[in-house]
């Protein structure tokens, strides 16, 4: 009796879909936006950590020189203090970058992920699917409903790239004429 009154029981037929998730989340135009972004908020510090160590193998060979040499003690001595104090340096900097690019990386993918999900339920709710399945071992064609969401999602993204770079053409002339 309880379950005559249910609404899952209330449809003749419910439609079911399947979607790779995993295939969305590394295919989605947003990805290798938020990728692109990672990129360039990063490279700089990337480029100098590396220019860091660059300058600390050079100071590791002038110092292999030295002690070597008969050169002064306490020359040897100012030469180790640096390189110490540079590979210190270097080594929580580099700790503070890790953190950084982590944190801003799973923040990215949160933001994708968001994205993911949201074209995922408005590709159920245009093809009248009842319920999307995300982990399946094999489905049919006619189920799987990740290429409609990714066409969903590039979709989505064009208007918006679209007026972000009206935006950026916008502030560039903008510039031109308050100079």
């Amino acid at each position: 009796m309880l379950l005559s009154n249910s609404n899952v029981f209330a449809k003749d037929s419910v439609s079911v879909g399947v979607v790779n998730v995993t295939f969305l989340m590394e295919n989605a135009p947003q990805s290798e936006v938020a990728s692109n972004s990672l990129k360039s908020t990063f490279s700089p510090q990337e480029k100098k950590l590396a220019a860091d160590l660059e300058l600390i193998n050079k100071l590791e060979i002038e110092l292999n020189k030295i002690k070597s040499s008969d050169a002064d003690v306490n020359i040897k001595r100012r030469k180790e203090r640096e390189l110490r104090s540079l590979k210190r340096v270097r080594s929580r900097t580099l700790q503070d970058f890790r953190e950084e690019l982590r944190f801003a990386r799973d923040t990215a993918l949160d933001g994708v992920q968001k994205e993911v999900f949201k074209a995922i339920d408005e590709v159920r709710k245009q093809q009248n699917v009842d319920i999307v399945l995300q982990d399946y071992v094999s489905a049919s064609k006619s189920v799987d409903i990740t290429p409609l969401v990714l066409e969903y999602l590039k979709k989505k993204l064009q208007p918006s790239s679209q007026s972000s770079q009206k935006t950026q053409s916008q502030q560039k002339t903008k510039k031109a004429t308050t100079q």
